[in-house]
Order: C-alpha cells, then sequence, then structure tokens
C-alpha cells in the first residue's frame, strides 16, 4: 500500500474538532478521511485479500468425510446352490450387515491446472487495478479539495474588498452629513451616499453566508464533520497567480492515471483470452486418502472394530472435443482485447484535446486575471479622486455613487476572474496529469 498516507493525526472524524488549515493540509486531510478515497483504500485491501484467495487454490486441500448406513432391510440376491451343486437352482441370499459406517480422510494436490496459474497473475492485475483506482480517487479529491479551498478565499476576498469600501463610504457619508449640517451640502447628497453604504452592507451579509456554505463545502470534500470549525491560514494573495507557469509541451499521455487504467485493462483481457487457449490443457491432480470402514450385525458394537484402507492415485482431465464453443469464445476474447487496443489509442487522443482545452481556457482566464486586477486598481484611483472632488465641492454625489459602483463591479469581476484562474489552473494540471 505504497503512496497511501497514513491517517491525518490519527484524528477521531467522528468527533467535531478545530482546525487552521492550508491548502496542503486540507488535501492532507481529505485523503486520510474522505468517504471516496477510504473506500478505495479498502478495495486494495480487499483485492489483497483476492491475491491470497488465489495463491491459497495452489495449496493443498484437506477434507474429511464420514458415512453412517442403518439397513432396516437387507437387500436379498439370487446365486447358484453351489452347496448343493445344482447351478440351475437360484438361491435368496443377503449380503453385509445391518450398520454400516466409514470415515475417510482425503488431501488433493494440484500438479497443474492452467485456470489456477492464470487466476493467480490475473488477481495479481486486479490488486494493480485497484492501487489506480484509489490514485484516480485521490487526484480527483485533490482537485475537488483545490477548488472548494479556492472558493473559500474567493470569498474571504469578496468581504474583505467590500468591508474596505465600506469604510471609505462610511467615511464619505460622514462628512457629508457634517457639510450637510454645516450648510454647505443638500440633503440628496446623504440620501445617494446613505443609498450606497445600506447597499454595501447587505451585499457583506450576503457575501458571509456565501462563505459560510462555501466552508460547509470545503469540509464535506474533506471528509470533516460540519460541525469541526475549520479556519484557512491562507489568502488569495499567497497563491500569488500572476506567477503560475505551465509547460504543455512536456507532459506525456502516459502520466494520466486513466491511462495506465486501460492499460491494465488490456492485461486483464490478454489474461482472459489465454485462459480461453489454455482450457485445451489437461490439469493434472494428486490425491491420498485414508480412512475406516465399520461393520456390525448391532449398533452398540459398531464401532468396535474397524477395517483400515487407504489409496494414492493421480488423476488426469484433458478436454479433447468440447463442441466449437471454445473456439468461439476465444474468437470474442480477441474482439474485446482489439477494442481495448482501439480503447487506448482513443483516450490519448481525448487526452490531448482536454490538454489543449483546458491550456486554452487557463492562458484565457489567467490574461483576463491580469486585465481585470489593473482594472480594480484603476477603478480604485478614479473612486479616491471623486471622493476627493467631492469633499473639495467640485464633484457631486451622483459622481460619488457611480464611482463606488464601478468599483464594487471591478472587484467582483477581479475575484471571479481570480477564481477562475486558479481552477482552470488545477483542470490544467489534471489534464496533464501533474497531479500526483
Amino acid at each position: 500500500m505504497s503512496g497511501i498516507p497514513a491517517v491525518y493525526g490519527q484524528v477521531d472524524t467522528t468527533q467535531p474538532g478545530s482546525y487552521a488549515f492550508n491548502l496542503t493540509d486540507c488535501i492532507q486531510y481529505g485523503l486520510a478521511h474522505h468517504h471516496d478515497v477510504v473506500n478505495a483504500r479498502l478495495d486494495i485491501n480487499f483485492s489483497q485479500e483476492q491475491i491470497k484467495e488465489a495463491t491459497g487454490k495452489l495449496l493443498p486441500h484437506a477434507d474429511v468425510n464420514a458415512s453412517f448406513t442403518d439397513n432396516l432391510k437387507l437387500a436379498t440376491s439370487l446365486i447358484p446352490d453351489i452347496a448343493n451343486g445344482n447351478y440351475d437352482k437360484k438361491i435368496p441370499v443377503q449380503f453385509g450387515t445391518r450398520f454400516a459406517s466409514a470415515v475417510t480422510g482425503t488431501v488433493n494436490q494440484a500438479i497443474f491446472n492452467s485456470d489456477y496459474f492464470l487466476g493467480l497473475k490475473a488477481s495479481r492485475v486486479y490488486g494493480g487495478l485497484a492501487q489506480k483506482s484509489y490514485t484516480r480517487t485521490a487526484i480527483d479529491t485533490r482537485v475537488a479539495i483545490s477548488k472548494a479551498y479556492y472558493a473559500v478565499l474567493a470569498s474571504e476576498e469578496n468581504i474583505r474588498l467590500a468591508k474596505s469600501n465600506m469604510a471609505q463610504l462610511n467615511k464619505t457619508l460622514s462628512d457629508t452629513k457634517s457639510r450637510y449640517d454645516a450648510g454647505v451640502s443638500e440633503r440628496v447628497d446623504v440620501d445617494r451616499i446613505q443609498v450606497s453604504y445600506n447597499n454595501i452592507v447587505t451585499d457583506i451579509e450576503n457575501q458571509i453566508r456565501i462563505l459560510v456554505y462555501t466552508v460547509q463545502l470545503l469540509k464535506f470534500q474533506m471528509g470533516m464533520p460540519q460541525e469541526s470549525k475549520l479556519e484557512l491560514t491562507q489568502t488569495v494573495k499567497d497563491l500569488n497567480a500572476e506567477s503560475f507557469v505551465t509547460d504543455t509541451i512536456d507532459y506525456q499521455v502516459q502520466d494520466r492515471v486513466e491511462y495506465s487504467i486501460q492499460s491494465t485493462q488490456i492485461a486483464l483481457d490478454e489474461l482472459r483470452l489465454k485462459s480461453k487457449k489454455m482450457a485445451y490443457l489437461p490439469s493434472l491432480n494428486a490425491y491420498v486418502n485414508y480412512g475406516f470402514n465399520y461393520f456390525s450385525t448391532t449398533f452398540g458394537s459398531l464401532y468396535k472394530t474397524g477395517f483400515g484402507a487407504s489409496a494414492l492415485g493421480l488423476t488426469l482431465a484433458w478436454p479433447i472435443f468440447t463442441g466449437t464453443e471454445r473456439l468461439h469464445q476465444i474468437r470474442e476474447n480477441k474482439i474485446t482485447l482489439e477494442k481495448s487496443h482501439n480503447d487506448l489509442g482513443y483516450l490519448s487522443q481525448q487526452i490531448k484535446l482536454e490538454v489543449s482545452n483546458a491550456n486554452t481556457q487557463y492562458q484565457n482566464y489567467k490574461a483576463q486575471f491580469v486585465t481585470q486586477k489593473t482594472n480594480m486598481e484603476l477603478t480604485q484611483g478614479i473612486y479616491d479622486r471623486i471622493v476627493l472632488k467631492f469633499g473639495q465641492g467640485v464633484a457631486t454625489s451622483l459622481d460619488v455613487t457611480a464611482a463606488e459602483s464601478d468599483l464594487k463591479q471591478a472587484q467582483v469581476t477581479y475575484v471571479q476572474a481570480l477564481l477562475n484562474t486558479l481552477i482552470s489552473k488545477t483542470d490544467l494540471d489534471k489534464a496533464m496529469g501533474k497531479i500526483k
């Protein structure tokens, strides 16, 4: 089970706790506790038991058989009257005793059986398939956790920017009220800015509710109880999305776990074909047995005297002709194998197209992110200058609310572009098989 992480800190997932995690911590916790990953790990254990089961078929098999018979009425046979020399005359006789019993122990050992040896090899291939399925599940879990983690950071960034706007707008509102009280501003200026302030307060409340849900989603993707408290130790600035560099030239389709899984499927199909071909070979088994037979006319004396019996031998089974059924089964398995090879080639093309699409999405979102970040900084500068001019009496409250609206929209667009960049980068890494 190499490559499978141990339980994260030996945490009891049935009990809620309090955690402060970065992205790596969240992923490690999820790989230890997520439902799908845990089941995939159990599938590996199951496949290992299947390998041991296949190995056990090659070991000697021993069994004990016992019987007891009460001949209520012995069978009668007719034999020639040899005693009187009259061979034409038949006389009735009864053979045996009323009570009979037998105990026999037998040991069987397979010497050659193609199904046993191919089954052992197939079970090992299945074991590798379980490991690869675990890897695919772990990769999917990493991707799901990463995307949920980025959504939480984006929500926190939205709230941070909105609170910064609220602080600026609150100061402008306070200054406007003071000027109104001094008679140098109109009531309409106060009301306009108050409306903007009310909207931003409601927006922050909405964003907080969204943040609560995104944290719940992250905990779900991690396999963490919803009752647990989870705090993230990173912000979007720690991710430095502008510095992301991705090489889409040196990747190989073989890096994708799906490619490896399909290759394993081909190996299984080859084993099935080989099994059908080798079914024409004989099977050879050895056996040895030993037992006792008991006979008596009365039940009480049945087991007083036993008569031993033993045998050692070989059994050979060779299916010489079984119709044309096996011939057609071989042809069917050849067709299945050919289809699996075709599927592998098709999968290679799919992966290349997926990488191309994911790279296009990532480059577009990254360019949009860089642009929106610049636009947000420019819009912030415009807003600051409008507020300054408003304080000097050379701009109207309508200018302030319009600038505030433009700033809020620029911030929302920036955060969405940031989230799209992070998610598309994750999708690209997964498409190239970079996520292990």
